[in-house]
């Protein structure tokens, strides 16, 4: 894959997707999120040069009711059981599609921190940007992993980085939509909430970070997944890049080719195929492609 602008030459950029702290799901804390110290206090107002974002608070059930009041009796019943169903542990009355079980109430009903340091903690350290209620309207972050480094940039620009040593564990949380939210635990027990909206990018980055999934080089395959990636490749768009080559805990490899779009760096759409040792088309295992249901 292409090299990091930044890095050192023996250092190689391994994935790269669209990040954002993740938001809250259950009905108590529908889209918000709280930063928090170790024993659980407000940081907001300690954390350095960040705008001002929207006050944190966890809904009750009249509260909640009360901004749905225009639905009408039905659509308040609704979202009352919704918070019921999630106060108690579950969401059996009011489901999300593609919602995992509850594992964590404290930080995912009672509360919802996507960042939990005291000061000096690395958590502390990642940048506000990440927040999408306190960025500009079109700034996009992504989370970047190479060989040495984790990193946050904007819109091109890095932001923040750790050596990759320092994520002491990363994590699927699958109570969130599509089951796409992760937590990274630094090595000081610090840790931040952050979700990629799409359950495969998650899966890949946390299985690149805890080395389940493994990027490769053509010349490791074998003489027939050679040819038919090949004959992939004769079918793209011309200045296609090279697709790229991932090693599955099941043994079988996805391949993955963005084609790009009219504007430069622009992808249009991805193509790919999972294959087994032989070329021939293979059904990912439980554990490849996405987090799977809960």
């Amino acid at each position: 894959m292409d090299r990091h602008p930044e890095s050192d030459e023996d250092e190689t950029e391994l994935a790269r997707y669209p990040v954002s702290f993740a938001t809250g799901t259950a009905a108590s804390v529908e889209g918000r999120r709280s930063f928090r110290d170790r024993r659980r206090n407000d940081v907001e107002p300690e954390l350095p040069g960040w705008p001002v974002g929207p006050a944190f608070s966890v809904r009750g059930l009249p509260g909640k009711a009360g901004v749905h009041v225009s639905t009408g009796v039905s659509g308040v019943f609704a979202v009352a059981g919704g918070i019921l169903s999630d106060l108690l542990g579950g969401s059996t009355v009011n489901p999300e599609p593609g919602r995992g079980k509850l594992e964590d109430r404290e930080n995912e009903v009672d509360d919802f921190p996507v960042m939990w340091a005291d000061a000096d903690d690395t958590a502390r350290t990642v940048p506000w940007q990440l927040d999408p209620s306190r960025r500009p309207s079109g700034y996009v972050t992504e989370i970047v992993l190479t060989t040495r480094r984790l990193l946050v940039t904007g819109s091109g620009t890095v932001l923040w980085e750790t050596p990759r040593e320092n994520v002491a564990e990363a994590t699927p949380r699958r109570f969130s939509l599509g089951q796409s939210d992760f937590r990274l635990l630094f090595q000081d027990g610090s840790w931040v909430r952050l979700t990629m909206r799409v359950s495969d990018h998650t899966t890949e980055l946390l299985g690149l970070l805890a080395g389940s999934h493994r990027r490769l080089s053509e010349s490791e395959l074998s003489a027939e997944q050679r040819e038919r990636i090949s004959r992939f490749t004769a079918t793209l768009p011309t200045g296609t890049p090279a697709p790229t080559l991932t090693l599955l805990p099941s043994g079988l490899v996805r391949v993955q080719s963005a084609v790009l779009g009219s504007k430069p760096g622009v992808v249009s759409e991805s193509r790919g195929f999972v294959m087994d040792e032989a070329g021939k088309d293979a059904t990912p295992h439980s554990g490849d492609i996405g987090q799977g249901k809960a």
